[in-house]
């Protein structure tokens, strides 16, 4: 039986495992940051992600024993015509007894073996055999558990643009924008299916030219007129670039929602404003804690909230109730979640270099 196998791109596994899981139903996580699922499940995933590096569709997965007679019988029981050329990889740590160049080698000889023309140069169809290897994260620490399989099948998609859309390539240029794979998957959290998107702090409009390009209608407001001004340009620019989301962004604080906006909103994805030691300092904690309740005023009864907060860099590999944000305690906020009628669901702790990280916080309106 055939499927799609969709490959993170690897950059934060446990990331690309969140996101997945609010954007589809049915899979199996087969490695870190790859999964099984059908093609519908796969298109959706490439529809909205942009933590994706690969979808090999067909394809499956198969354990190391065996691999390369399994993957050869299972790709001739296809019957694609034409050429072929076989590409092996590997993701994650060397596996004993593995040569990306010799199973690429074996398997082409076997098709060969069974009629098929291999063509290198210039193949009617690409097998890809992609080892996925245990992974030691480092940058983002992982405790998933799992052991040495080989994924296969035909490359559908190599991943969306995203490094197209880095803030110096907007309309509308400041280096405090947020990188596009993780607002994409902010807009994913809160948005999963569709819908109304609101930033109240929408500065550049990073989140907003996301919430665009996937189709939503997507609101933001900003104390700094020159914020909404170029958030409108950033917005427009998504839309030339094929967002089939519409916009509309608005001056005024995020404490004062319900007075700026007509609600209700689906779902909410912010990044408050906050200095790189934000974590020290409690500046910046009333502002969280007036937004929460803000945003609550203006929900619908199932909302999703996703916001980003500042986090010791030292203690993103520790438990969560050893960090602090604006100078609280993990216990004190999620209090001040649950005060504002906001469940937290899920965290995930994102480090952008060795002196700043972030808390990525998903809850639902409780």
């Amino acid at each position: 039986m055939t499927n799609s196998v969709v490959i993170g791109a690897g950059w934060h596994p446990a990331l690309f495992r969140v996101e997945a899981s609010h954007l589809i139903d049915s899979f199996e996580f087969v490695h870190p940051h790859a999964l099984v699922c059908n093609q519908s499940e796969a298109n959706r995933l490439i529809s909205r992600s942009s933590l994706i590096s690969e979808v090999l569709s067909p394809g499956g997965v198969v354990d190391l024993e065996s691999a390369i007679e399994k993957i050869s019988e299972a790709f001739l029981a296809l019957n694609i015509p034409g050429s072929v050329a076989v590409k092996s990889s590997r993701t994650g740590e060397k596996v004993e007894g593995w040569s990306s160049r010799i199973i690429a080698g074996e398997i082409g000889g076997v098709l060969v073996g069974a009629g098929r023309k291999i063509d290198l140069t210039n193949p009617d169809v690409t097998l890809r055999v992609h080892l996925l290897a245990q992974s030691k994260g480092t940058v983002h620490p992982d405790d998933f558990e799992s052991v040495p399989v080989v994924a296969w099948g035909i490359t559908i998609h190599d991943g969306d643009d995203w490094a197209k859309r880095t803030a110096p390539n907007r309309p509308f240029f400041k280096p405090i924008s947020l990188d596009p794979k993780l607002a994409r998957a902010m807009v994913n959290l809160a948005c999963p299916s569709g819908a109304r998107l609101l930033d109240p702090f929408c500065g550049t409009g990073g989140l907003i030219v996301e919430g665009v390009l996937c189709g939503l209608t997507s609101s933001g407001s900003d104390l700094a007129w020159p914020m909404v001004t170029g958030t409108r340009e950033n917005a427009s620019w998504a839309q030339q670039r094929g967002g089939e989301g519409v916009f509309e962004i608005r001056n005024g604080s995020a404490l004062d929602l319900s007075e700026i906006w007509n609600g209700p909103f689906d779902g909410f994805a912010f990044d408050p404003p906050y200095g790189r030691n934000a974590w020290k300092s409690t500046d910046g904690f009333d502002l969280l804690e007036g937004t929460l309740s803000a945003c609550n005023s203006v929900a619908t009864e199932n909302a999703n909230l996703v916001t980003l907060l500042p986090w010791p860099p030292s203690a993103i590999s520790e438990s969560i109730d050893s960090g602090t944000s604006f100078g609280k305690s993990w216990a004190e906020i999620s209090d001040a979640f649950a005060s504002a009628g906001w469940e937290i669901m899920s965290t995930t702790p994102i480090r952008v270099h060795r002196s700043l990280a972030r808390m990525l916080i998903h809850a639902k309106k409780s």
